[in-house]
């Protein structure tokens, strides 16, 4: 019994250090109720009775590429592993974004529209669904269809969904898919899929309006494509029948590029003068396995070059990962983009987060557009811009999204920032070692400094589906990613990175929020790290340091410096003296710790000062008139 109550008040200690450790840091009343039973915790670890549901999805689709048109069937195993009983299901009709009565975030021409997806039937363990107007059962509203069960489905238990749907592939309204001409389409939000329910809300009841992302469950896919002779796919998880549907050549270069440590050239336009890429068939099979995964996309050619090459990752587990493109001719510096893709998951394993890239492939779609991308797990479906370096950064930034959301499940209808404000901040030293002389940072810290502070900007923390306008950019990704990058000074490289993986080997595969993020941070570093997350994601501000007065009194020198702004950031001072000399100072952002807002910087110099400058390129300050104290 003794052993019992000691244990007892250890526990009770170490929630108390928890709770001591996120003291003042605003958390609502649903995470609150999370955390009391027991999915969440204030260490950032999940929960003793964390949960979460899954699927597993049987799509059998065909493609009728002269139409542009999709045709699919379902059957979806839905997994209750919660506690609660579901009285009903909801579906996400994720292309009704395009039917004249959707809800969507910006206006579009109503010439651009169509139809959206025609459901042709929905059953529910053998049960035909109602789909009409008047169904007491069925409510479809802009993307989200709503499906109240006859009978409850209880925990741990199961039930099937079957659906027969089909759409018009977008030729104009292309949200990150579509059809791009000539046969090349990438098709992505593509099936009926089973919204998300989860500890914290519920059933996710957000509309896909155009600007959020994903939210999705982990589960297991088998995916059967039908194409027209001639034409090439692309998907997530493991093509089952290369072998049967490449021409033989090219079948065998395939198999190459996936153990290669240099490109493969797949397949090239002589391929296609020599006649059909693929087997005769009037229409070939393509069938697809991915297991623990959050979604499922594809893309088609009938006329793009295919090259790849390969990296090993992994310590204990080494694997290869094939880095493959495909694209046109036409393309700009495309035929470099495997070897950057090949650089970036090197680097993503091996450097920052240092995560080993636990997928097979990566696969990077060119749409022929003139610039922009699309991240879905193992592919990404990106524009064509004409410079090295934004190409570069468009890759690595859509492969780092392997990471965040789909290893880690984040709810980006939420919280945007926590997967594009990472997908913004590893492509910093990818891009500035691959292109010499070029300053990836700078430019991020130009584009926070831009909006920073103006009255439409909303802080992080603020649901991203409220987010609306330009402004959203500095909240999803700007301001973000700079805050890591005060973080990562703050901390020390090894400090922040045991801290990331540690985040990652807590919550991969797993739906973790902004407050796992937080507190799994101030855990690892023992340390109550309010003062930090507080300015930079929940509060109005912007970042704005000024020297107030300088001193020099024989050989000291006294720098006083104000934080105007509410949001820290590191000091960094240069001394300009008289003889045309300089002295550089740089301190972390914990000077600003306890809410303060003034400090004294002391240095010694027996030169006289003409001028102190506050502030670099690389630290970013809304004001920049205030930056210079000129001594008279």
């Amino acid at each position: 019994m003794k052993i019992f109550f000691i244990l007892y008040i250890f526990l009770l200690s170490l929630i108390s250090l928890s709770k001591a450790q996120n003291a003042n840091l605003y958390v609502p009343l649903n995470i609150q109720k999370a955390i009391k039973k027991g999915t969440r915790s204030y260490n950032g670890t999940p929960g003793p009775n964390y949960w979460q549901n899954h699927s597993d999805y049987k799509i059998k689709a065909k493609v009728l590429t002269d139409s542009s048109y999709l045709i699919g069937k379902e059957t979806i195993t839905y997994f209750n592993d919660s506690p609660d009983t579901l009285k009903k299901i909801v579906l996400r009709i994720y292309q009704d974004i395009n039917k004249k009565s959707a809800l969507r975030d910006w206006y579009v021409p109503p010439e651009k529209l169509n139809s959206g997806v025609k459901l042709n039937y929905i059953l529910i363990n053998k049960d035909t669904i109602d789909l009409t107007p008047q169904s007491k059962e069925f409510f479809r509203g802009s993307t989200n269809a709503v499906i109240k069960l006859k009978n409850n489905l209880n925990p741990k238990t199961k039930l099937i969904i079957k659906v027969s749907w089909q759409f018009k592939i977008p030729e104009t309204l292309k949200i990150r898919m579509g059809s791009y001409g000539n046969g090349n389409m990438f098709i992505s939000y593509w099936y009926p899929q089973v919204a998300v329910y989860d500890d914290i809300d519920g059933w996710d009841m957000i509309d896909y309006k155009g600007t959020v992302e994903f939210y999705n469950d982990f589960s297991n896919y088998n995916v059967e494509i039908d194409l027209p002779k001639g034409y090439l796919i692309w998907a997530t998880g493991e093509l089952q029948n290369a072998k049967e549907n490449l021409r033989k050549d090219i079948y065998n270069r395939y198999q190459l590029a996936k153990n290669s440590d240099s490109v493969i050239n797949i397949i090239t336009q002589k391929d296609y003068k020599k006649g059909s890429v693929t087997a005769e068939n009037i229409f070939n099979t393509w069938k697809f396995k991915a297991e623990n995964v959050t979604d499922f996309s594809f893309a088609i050619s009938k006329s793009y070059n295919w090259s790849g090459t390969s990296v090993i990752v992994g310590r204990e587990n080494k694997h290869r990962v094939l880095t493959d493109a495909v694209y046109s001719d036409t393309a700009y510096n495309w035929n470099k983009a495997p070897e950057i893709s090949k650089i970036s998951i090197k680097y993503l394993s091996n450097k920052l987060p240092g995560y080993a890239y636990p997928y097979s492939h990566i696969t990077s779609f060119c749409n022929g557009s003139k610039g922009g991308g699309m991240e879905t797990p193992m592919m990404t479906n990106d524009g064509a811009p004409k410079s090295k370096i934004s190409l570069t950064g468009l890759l690595s930034h859509e492969i780092s999204h392997s990471y965040f959301p789909f290893i880690m499940g984040i709810n980006e209808r939420k919280y945007a920032w926590m997967d594009e404000g990472w997908a913004s901040y590893f492509p910093r030293e990818i891009v500035d070692h691959y292109i010499p002389g070029y300053d990836y940072w700078q430019n991020r810290v130009k584009a926070y400094q831009l909006f920073a502070g103006n009255e439409s900007e909303l802080p992080p923390i603020v649901p991203s589906y409220s987010n609306k306008g330009r402004y959203f950019r500095t909240a999803f990704y700007n301001r973000p990613t700079n805050a890591y990058r005060e973080l990562e000074i703050l901390l020390g490289r090894k400090l922040f990175k045991k801290a990331l993986l540690e985040y990652i080997n807590r919550w991969h595969g797993k739906h973790p929020i902004a407050y796992d993020f937080f507190f799994t941070f101030n855990n690892v570093a023992n340390e109550n790290l309010t003062w930090f997350w507080k300015p930079w994601f929940f509060d109005f501000g912007y970042p704005d340091l000024t020297i107030k007065s300088v001193k020099q009194i024989n050989d000291e020198i006294f720098i006083d410096i104000a934080k105007i702004g509410n949001i820290p950031t590191r000091i960094f001072l240069t001394i300009n003296f008289i003889d045309g000399s300089k002295k550089v100072i740089s301190k972390s952002v914990r000077s600003w710790i306890n809410n303060k807002n003034k400090v004294t910087i002391k240095t010694k110099a027996k030169k006289k000062v003409k001028s102190v400058i506050i502030g670099n390129k690389h630290i970013p300050d809304a004001v920049k008139e205030n930056n210079i104290f000129t001594l008279p």
